[in-house]
């Protein structure tokens, strides 16, 4: 798939962090597929293939998106997972993955992030498709579903212990999964590579006195934040992890409201989220570097925060001051 395709982004990151044996995925106009982006060999066959899955799966479930096991031949694969991208009313796309034996079956980890995957690529998707003027419309609908959505997050949760190994994970997608029962899956004994990673960054500077310990954020791939904190454990010390959807700019409104965030101060919060240094910020917004700091220092006194990582935590949800102080 050429890196110039909008829809090379939304792709590419779902691969970073559920690596595949095989993967198809073609966009959906006036709902016929079209435009196979990239497959490994590439043909006629493959779009007819994606045709009949998506035909399939429609037969089950009629509109909306959907994560479900492949309904099609596996074609000598081990299993595959099929996702749907649409909203109530329109389809977007289709992307199927499967895995040889020598990846192994999906994890329980792996399907958890690929259910947050489809919220936020369905959505994706549906921007591209609206021109400039719809747009700002449908943003401007979205506004209260996004807010909403961050004051009660939808995630995965889990504690893992100083090896980074899952000890506990709970969820609030389990009803997501049904369409999943039949897929051979494995419990999930570490998150995947680049998510451990990101928890290992996070935590790098824990030490065993407390105030070392502080609740991290990151963004590893743009659909998802991973948030860590520390957790008592019958052990010692663990880690709290919570991956949600990340949400778009706009969610920011309510807690610029709680925390009296200025307009150019939620501009600048909103390109620290998007992982941008205190220079890009400056050059994107067209003011000097030290300005740039002067509002970080701002937000970080107005959330009672210690550091930047802390304001960005706070803001995001991931405790409170009387919590993690």
């Amino acid at each position: 798939m050429p890196q110039t395709d909008t829809a090379y982004p939304i792709i590419d990151a779902i691969l970073r962090v559920v690596p595949v044996s095989r993967w198809a995925f073609a966009r959906i106009a006036s709902d016929e597929l079209a435009h196979l982006l990239r497959s490994d060999g590439t043909d006629e066959g493959e779009l007819a293939g994606l045709r009949n899955e998506n035909a399939r799966q429609r037969e089950v479930l009629k509109a909306g998106p959907r994560i479900a096991a492949m309904l099609g031949p596996l074609d000598g694969y081990d299993s595959g997972i099929t996702l749907l991208f649409a909203d109530a009313r329109t389809n977007f796309g289709i992307l199927t993955m499967m895995r040889s034996e020598e990846l192994g079956l999906f994890t329980s980890a792996e399907i958890a992030i690929l259910t947050l995957a489809l919220d936020s690529a369905s959505e994706q998707l549906r921007m591209l498709r609206l021109n400039a003027t719809a747009m700002a419309r449908a943003s401007a609908d979205h506004h209260h579903d996004a807010i909403t959505a961050l004051m009660n997050p939808a995630g995965e949760e889990y504690v893992l212990d100083g090896d980074l190994q899952i000890v506990m994970t709970w969820t609030s997608q389990n009803q997501r999964r049904a369409a999943l029962t039949g897929l051979r899956t494995r419990f999930a004994s570490r998150l995947s590579a680049i998510l451990e990673q990101t928890v290992s960054e996070l935590t790098s500077t824990w030490r065993s006195e407390p105030a070392t310990q502080l609740p991290g954020v990151a963004r590893p791939v743009p659909f998802l934040v991973v948030r860590t904190q520390p957790v008592a454990g019958p052990s010692g010390l663990c880690i709290g992890v919570r991956i949600n959807r990340f949400e778009p700019a706009n969610s920011l409104v309510a807690p610029a409201a709680r925390f009296r965030i200025t307009p150019r101060e939620l501009e600048v919060l909103a390109l620290l989220l998007d992982g941008a240094k205190v220079e890009t910020i400056s050059d994107a917004l067209s003011i000097t570097a030290s300005t740039v700091q002067d509002h970080i220092k701002n937000m970080v006194e107005k959330t009672e925060s210690r550091n930047r990582t802390e304001l960005i935590a706070r803001v995001l949800g991931w405790g409170s001051p009387s919590e993690t102080q």
